[in-house]
């Protein structure tokens, strides 16, 4: 075993490299990405203490991920023949079922990808684009199949101000027609800033935002919920609301 150092950004290994050894984080923090498309998402964080790249040596086959620095960070190197070695040579069930969980971990981690049942918070110094598309017949009618392009946050969605609206709540970016319906306000819900991610804030609507099926309002737990990479869906006020939108979040090219 060895110990290496690894400045910031640094990359531990790339997905598709040999498995030739496995790691354990003595000092700092590292993030574990998969490519997918054409860009990179982040799985995981690993803290001091873990250990990452074992799967590949169990399974003698390429990386399936790319590890890379978060900060300078300290891992100590096990090699593949040490690794294997360290199991009882006269026992070899051991190794065999070892593997055999780890053939099964992966299939598991592929199938997540596939299906996007994960989900990783966009960082707003990462995002390339937000696009807000219709999900609804009348929100095609009103924005377009296209949908809009969001520029400075914060952005607001709300409907067109009304005779007898109150005069101080401020005008939305966005403002869509309405028939005085109240599944939508004059500034319902924002796109936000939060701790450097992007977000969604229920602007005190009276029916309050779905956020990816979770209800934000003053009268919920939390009037904020953080959107994430990729598709998210919005829809103000009621589950009959047209007023229905998904916000594609796309992340910049690394």
């Amino acid at each position: 075993m060895e110990e290496r150092r690894y400045a910031a950004g640094a990359t531990i290994y790339n997905q598709g490299d040999p498995g030739d050894a496995m790691f354990i984080i003595k000092e700092g923090g590292i993030e574990v990405l998969r490519s997918v498309g054409e860009g990179d998402t982040r799985l995981a964080v690993l803290p001091k203490g873990a250990i990452f790249g074992e799967m590949a040596v169990l399974r003698d086959r390429p990386r399936s991920t790319t590890t890379r620095a978060l900060g300078p960070v300290c891992l100590v190197v096990v090699p593949k023949e040490a690794f294997l070695s360290a199991f009882n040579r006269d026992n070899p069930l051991g190794l065999k079922l070892l593997r055999t969980l780890c053939e099964r971990l992966s299939q598991a981690d592929d199938q997540l990808v596939q299906n996007r049942l994960f989900s990783e918070g966009a960082w707003v110094r990462e995002v390339d684009e937000i696009r807000l598309l219709p999900d609804s017949a009348e929100m095609e009618r009103q924005i377009g199949s296209e949908g809009v392009t969001v520029g400075e946050l914060p952005f607001g969605v709300g409907r067109q101000p009304q005779p007898g609206d109150p005069t101080q709540v401020e005008p939305a970016e966005l403002a869509l027609r309405s028939s005085g319906s109240e599944q939508i306000s004059v500034r319902h819900f924002s796109l936000v800033e939060h701790e450097g991610r992007l977000a969604v804030r229920d602007s005190q609507s009276r029916l309050g935002t779905m956020v990816n099926g979770a209800r934000i309002a003053a009268f919920e737990q939390s009037d904020l919920a953080e959107l994430t990479l990729g598709d998210n869906t919005i829809q103000t006020g009621g589950t009959e609301s047209p007023y229905r939108f998904r916000v594609i979040v796309r992340r910049k090219a690394t």
